[in-house]
């Protein structure tokens, strides 16, 4: 019965423990890519993904994939995502992306 009742809610326990996931990956992601936020990519003196894996980041657990406009594959965490490019990854930085495309289209 209680299960049937918090199903109707839209949250089981698992979900739940889903969205805590969830939400500490954005957390992370969002911390590493503004550590040096002058710098295209974050220096840190570990491997990013190390970085990442130590404070308990989940790389199995992300809410979207898409691809750059130079296509590469972007891996979201709802609005922070990170960019999978020679075996490494790198911060994406959807602001930027989304000014870099304005200014080339009004270029064209």
């Amino acid at each position: 019965m209680n299960e049937d009742k918090r199903r109707r809610g839209g949250w089981t326990r698992s979900s739940w423990k889903v969205k805590r996931v969830l939400e500490r990956n954005r957390a992370l992601l969002r911390a590493w890519r503004n550590q040096h936020p002058n710098e295209e990519t974050p220096n840190v003196s570990e491997q990013s993904n190390e970085w990442l894996t130590r404070r308990g980041f989940d790389f199995q657990f992300h809410t979207h994939v898409t691809t750059t406009d130079d296509g590469k594959l972007a891996v979201m965490c709802y609005d922070e995502g990170y960019i999978l490019e020679d075996g490494e990854i790198r911060p994406f930085d959807q602001a930027a992306r989304r000014s870099e495309s304005a200014s080339l289209a009004r270029l064209a």
